[in-house]
């Protein structure tokens, strides 16, 4: 293969630079597709242009496992509308706020509400906020503190499931650089191993009942609160307050029920497990194409379910229930896009020989241990940026892997590093989706949620950073993960002791 040198590493810095500086992934990746297969043409532009959509994206969107990728993540945004939509996910969240009586109890509550809307780190933004705006209100709970309940438990506990959006984004980028390299463990597999590891997920989510626990809250959050408990004002003066705006309009004689979105979901887990049980799972080495087959399928029964639950129970009309079907399919077209577009930008990589080259420039100049750590630090950087942990996971992925392995760095951490970072940048980011929709469902100022939740964020991504600085030397799991819970614990006692504000002193 020819050697491109310092060119194959211009087409992933290039993505990496625009997408700081558009804020646009899909076009910076596209440019740094482009820019990779205009160097394999000899910099020929009229030959690279054509060679772009015949070699390259072409290829990618008609290779087997590409396509029943891209299937599968159309029929997850469409039965995430019809669930969401059809006011079954509104009717579990609203259940589960029944006798909470307390700032504990309503802090918990959202925290568990959260968790449990895993599918989809946009139904939990939609969800969550509104359902608990009137509890929170009530119990002088300040908005800020609403929207960082729901920002961390949106994006970081969907990244720790296999089958939701996040989870089926994630194995697709693990799988392509597995069947590169030639690796004997399967995507789903690594996935599975790298949950324990992503430190930065796991300490948010520990943060929020810890913080409920102790009703201590420091830096802007607890300003935020004391305001609340002494003036009962929602928001500063200051404040603009975002929104949701409506729900969808049903039927005068709907009546919505949790079946609504509990059936479907058991649909999903029964046949997925039951597709991969017929297949030998566990005793046997699970295949990628059985997990997608499962989950395809399930998403499939799992959608007509809600379809037929939604005509009995009046919710909408057929037309309509098949319109909002399509719709939560169309909302997952920017992933759609965002996978084929990595993809390419992976295979364009791997032509030019980018990750060999990589390794070969910090080989002996850059210690082992230092691989997972830094690539949760370029993985927040860009995904701060961005405003996206998918670009970020779908751009770094392809180098950290073969740089854990040559590098003699471990290969699961090092990929947990580049998802967790990712859900850092995206976490603290100003212009982030999720972000975005946490102000909008806890109806808070934007600006006053990033700047409430920063001091958490950072708080958790730093202890992350010195966990993984550590998991070279460390190969017990419990035990990173005890050095994890523990030094959470210890800085949040010694943070609020020092400059903590007790506003949460009920039971």
């Amino acid at each position: 293969m020819e050697s491109y040198g310092f060119l194959s590493i211009l087409p992933p810095l290039i993505a990496i630079l625009l997408a700081v500086l558009t804020k646009n992934v899909l076009i910076s990746l596209f440019c740094g597709i482009l820019f990779g297969v205009t160097i394999l043409f000899k910099w020929n532009i009229f030959l690279a242009v054509p060679a772009l959509f015949r070699d390259v994206l072409f290829k990618q969107a008609a290779d087997g496992y590409n396509a029943s990728v891209i299937v599968l993540v159309l029929f997850i945004g469409g039965m995430i509308m019809l669930v969401t939509s059809s006011g079954g996910a509104e009717a579990l969240a609203r259940s589960a706020t029944k006798h909470i009586n307390s700032k504990k109890k309503a802090m918990l509550g959202a925290w568990l509400c959260g968790i449990a809307i895993w599918f989809s780190d946009f139904a939990n933004a939609m969800l969550v906020g509104p359902i608990f705006q009137p509890i929170t209100d009530k119990l002088k709970i300040s908005r800020e503190k609403l929207a960082w309940i729901v920002d961390a438990t949106s994006a970081p506990v969907c990244m720790l499931i296999p089958i939701s959006g996040f989870g089926i984004f994630a194995m697709s980028c693990i799988e392509k650089e597995i069947t590169n390299y030639s690796l004997t463990i399967s995507a789903w597999d690594t996935f599975i191993q790298t949950i324990p590891f992503q430190f930065y997920c796991l300490g948010t989510l520990l943060l929020i009942p810890l913080i409920a626990v102790l009703g201590t809250d420091f830096g802007p959050m607890a300003k935020a609160e004391e305001r609340v408990l002494k003036t009962g004002k929602l928001h500063w003066e200051h404040a603009q307050p975002m929104g949701l705006g409506e729900p969808p309009v049903l039927s005068k004689d709907a009546t919505p029920k949790m079946s609504l979105i509990l059936y479907p979901i058991l649909a999903v887990f029964i046949i997925f497990f039951a597709i991969l049980i017929a297949n030998g799972f566990p005793y046997k080495k699970t295949l990628g194409i059985n997990i997608r087959t499962g989950l395809t399928t399930g998403y499939f029964v799992g959608w007509m379910i809600c379809f037929g639950l939604m005509l009995k129970y009046k919710i909408s009309s057929f037309e309509k229930t098949f319109d909002m079907y399509l719709g939560g399919m169309k909302n997952n077209l920017f992933l759609v896009l965002t996978l084929l577009f990595a993809w390419s930008l992976s295979s364009i990589c791997k032509q030019l020989g980018t990750a060999p080259y990589i390794v070969q420039l910090v080989e002996g100049n850059l210690p082992a241990f230092m691989i997972a750590p830094l690539f949760f630090v370029v993985g927040g950087i860009i995904s701060f940026a961005t405003g996206t942990s998918y670009g970020t996971i779908a751009i770094l992925l392809p180098i950290a892997i073969p740089m854990s392995m040559t590098l003699g760095s471990p290969l699961i951490p090092t990929i947990a590093a580049v998802f967790s970072g990712g859900i850092f940048g995206d976490h603290c980011s100003p212009i982030s989706d999720t972000t975005l929709l946490s102000s909008m469902g806890a109806a808070c100022d934007h600006i006053e949620h990033v700047r409430t939740q920063l001091p958490y964020a950072f708080l958790i991504g730093t202890i992350a950073f010195a966990v993984y600085l550590v998991s070279s030397w460390i190969s017990s799991t419990y035990a990173l993960l005890a050095v994890l819970i523990i030094a959470i614990v210890l800085v949040t006692l010694i943070l609020s002791k020092l400059w903590g504000v007790k506003v949460g002193c009920d039971n």
